[in-house]
């Protein structure tokens, strides 16, 4: 049986910028990126002037096949000037170390959340 698993994103565009919401659920496979990534290249490519702001959801992820952690690394990179608040929603201690050293590439500010409502609070407040 294949267990279900793929990433969403949502982009909202708010006064204060972009906001992109992602949901990891299972184990991430290439081909879960290889979606996403133009949705959020374009999303981001039409609001350059704006910051941009991320809520990532990964209490549902398992892992990722060797090497999808890369594509993780590919984005963060890409973008590390434009994040400026990242929210990591997660579950485990697993979970907060993989979300630190994230936020060590990533740039901007980044913090962890066990609650989605902390995380959205934490975002939406002035900086």
């Amino acid at each position: 049986m294949n267990e279900f698993h793929g990433i969403s994103v949502t982009t909202e565009v708010r006064e204060s910028g972009l906001l992109l919401s992602f949901k990891a659920v299972g184990k991430l496979t290439h081909k879960d990126y290889l979606v996403i990534l133009p949705v959020v290249d374009h999303a981001i490519a039409r609001n350059q002037r704006n910051a941009v702001h991320a809520l990532i959801d990964i209490t549902e992820l398992t892992g990722w096949e060797m090497g999808e952690a890369l594509n993780d690394m590919r984005i963060a990179f890409q973008y590390s000037e434009q994040f400026t608040k990242t929210a990591v929603i997660g579950n485990s201690r697993l979970h907060r170390i993989t979300s630190t050293i994230g936020g060590w590439i990533l740039g901007g500010q980044t913090r962890y959340f066990s609650r989605n409502n902390a995380a959205k609070t934490w975002l939406e407040a002035v900086s």
